[in-house]
């Protein structure tokens, strides 16, 4: 996960009697709801909107009657809040934010997140989906209890990626009750990918509720959690999973 936050200009007023300060905040414009993130004041500047084109005449002129020499530069912020503290040290060297730690991105980004017994399952799990796969992708589940529920390779057939054919058969096993399962579809299930799955293949563990996706190599023509899309951070969608690259974890 990259440290840099992307930055946006901003105007601001630069305020050297620090009584102004009120009387000015009284006449700003309120801040933009994607900049809840920003502190409005800093080191005398106050940020007024987005530089992304001229102040009006007419709101200069109000500021002016506060302060008549005044004095209205850009200053370059985060556009985004850091979510960890890496993010957060480097996006107040430009301009204060609002921070609020993560514990599990930061135990993910010190290599704790997963312990040793865990790490292993993880593996194992993600050999098997590869063995599955007879060269082609693989798909394993496994559910709450830590059992593979079912797992499949591609198959030769309409639709037949390896994510789908696993899905299909264990919503056949509900169907006909030949399965211990007792969760509704996959909820909370992970699963194991040899390879990074298109929208159709990520659309259907939406649906199927699954908690976590580990996933081997990625596709760069189709895949959709990193290569051409980021569908597991798509706001729209009713269900999110986390998803894991296994090199990045090995």
């Amino acid at each position: 996960m990259r440290y840099e936050l992307p930055l946006i200009e901003y105007h601001a007023v630069k305020v050297e009697d620090k009584c102004k300060i009120g009387l000015l905040l009284q006449i700003l414009p309120n801040m933009p709801s994607e900049a809840n993130h920003l502190k409005r004041i800093k080191e005398g500047l106050i940020l007024i909107q987005p530089a992304n084109g001229l102040l009006p005449r007419e709101f200069v002129k109000k500021l002016e009657t506060i302060l008549p020499n005044i004095s209205i530069l850009k200053v370059k912020v985060p556009l985004c809040k850091p979510i960890t503290r890496r993010q957060f040290l480097w996006a107040k060297q430009h301009w204060p934010t609002a921070f609020h730690p993560n514990k599990e991105y930061e135990a993910l980004l010190n290599g704790n997140f997963f312990t040793t017994d865990e790490y292993q399952k993880i593996i194992g799990f993600y050999l098997e989906s590869e063995k599955i796969s007879n060269g082609g992708s693989g798909c394993v589940i496994v559910d709450l209890k830590g059992k593979v529920v079912a797992k499949s390779g591609n198959r030769n057939i309409p639709l037949g990626h390896a994510v789908m054919a696993a899905v299909s058969d264990l919503c056949e096993r509900h169907r006909t009750k030949q399965s211990d399962v007792l969760q509704y579809l996959g909820t909370g299930y992970d699963v194991y990918l040899t390879d990074e799955p298109c929208a159709m293949c990520a659309m259907a563990l939406v649906h199927f509720r699954v908690g976590r996706v580990f996933y081997g190599k990625r596709t760069p023509s189709s895949g959709v959690y990193e290569s051409c899309w980021r569908i597991q951070e798509e706001k729209s969608l009713n269900h999110h999973y986390t998803v894991f690259r296994i090199d990045e974890l090995m």
